[in-house]
């Protein structure tokens, strides 16, 4: 784990950054593998107003940043759901995405979960493959948005 990235909460207040983040990831490796209806279902989904909202409510949003800037996150919804990880571009590489997943799987774990679902994008298939999600149907477009439903069985005791 890289020392100079620090993981905790996302704090109320910082959904605004989060969003600046999600969008710049999103229009720079996701977009182009959806459909013009699929970017603006998808945006409805990661405004500021609905990170907020979410995080008003209790949602488990972590984030991954180093002394001045928030670098990723990753957001499970009912301790069950993965529906959004996003690690600025830069910063991708040095494992701060499978720390995220790591720190998912362990929340989900703890809260007796026995397996993590997600709707990867296309292009990040392999990445979760890597992190112990197997596909459970081929790729799928639900509002112009591709994805591949996979999952992640926990298994007690690890």
């Amino acid at each position: 784990m890289d020392s100079s990235i620090h993981y905790d909460q996302l704090q109320p207040g910082e959904e605004d950054r989060a969003s600046q983040l999600i969008f710049k990831v999103f229009d720079e490796k996701v977009a182009p593998c959806f459909t013009e209806e699929g970017c603006v279902e998808f945006k409805s989904f990661a405004t500021p107003e609905a990170l907020r909202e979410r995080v008003g409510e209790g949602a488990f949003i972590l984030a991954a940043r180093d002394d001045t800037n928030l670098v990723g996150l990753a957001e499970i919804r009912s301790f069950e759901h993965l529906c959004l990880l996003f690690v600025d571009s830069a910063e991708q590489g040095r494992g701060i995405g499978k720390v995220l997943v790591q720190m998912v799987v362990d929340h989900c774990r703890n809260a007796g979960t026995s397996e993590i679902t997600v709707n990867s994008s296309p292009n990040s298939r392999t990445f979760y493959e890597n992190c112990g999600f197997t596909a459970q149907n081929e790729e799928q477009l639900k509002n112009g948005i591709r994805f591949v439903p996979m999952k992640y069985v926990l298994k007690s005791g690890m």
